[in-house]
């Protein structure tokens, strides 16, 4: 179940959405004690993800994660199986991100005026970046 917890899109995903809050919220003039509760739940959960980092670690030494790696810990290339899963769901990634960054830029070039609509849209390209990489992967998972 650490392994799960460690390895899944749960901590980027509500850094992400947290990081995006607190933009949004310190952009809102009337809004700092909400910005400041985002930032503080932002550590906390950093803290809280580097001890299960440390706990996964010291329990099984054979898989250690990296917490200061730039490789996401997502990555699981233990194999070549692995490896071609990683594969499939990054080319996925990278289809996605052909479609929606231009989107992305429509919108924001559309709405400019607006700070939130650019900083929702970064957001928004983030998250589906998660959900269609670990759609991707437990679909190929289940297969093999």
């Amino acid at each position: 179940m650490l392994r799960f917890i460690v390895r899944s899109p749960l901590y980027p995903m509500s850094m992400l959405i947290l990081l995006t809050a607190f933009m949004l919220l310190t952009v809102m003039n009337n809004h700092k004690f909400l910005a400041n509760v985002c930032f503080w739940i932002f550590i906390l959960i950093s803290l809280v993800f580097s001890v299960l980092i440390k706990f996964h670690n010291h329990k099984n030494p054979n898989q250690k994660i990296k917490d200061s790696s730039i490789i996401p810990p997502e990555f699981r290339e233990m194999d070549e199986g692995q490896q071609w899963v990683t594969f499939k769901a990054c080319r996925n990634v990278y289809i996605y991100y052909s479609l929606a960054i231009p989107a992305a830029l429509i919108i924001s070039f559309a709405f400019s005026e607006n700070i939130f609509i650019p900083l929702l849209t970064i957001c928004l390209l983030g998250l589906g970046q998660y959900i269609v990489y670990w759609t991707t992967t437990l679909r190929l998972l289940k297969r093999i």
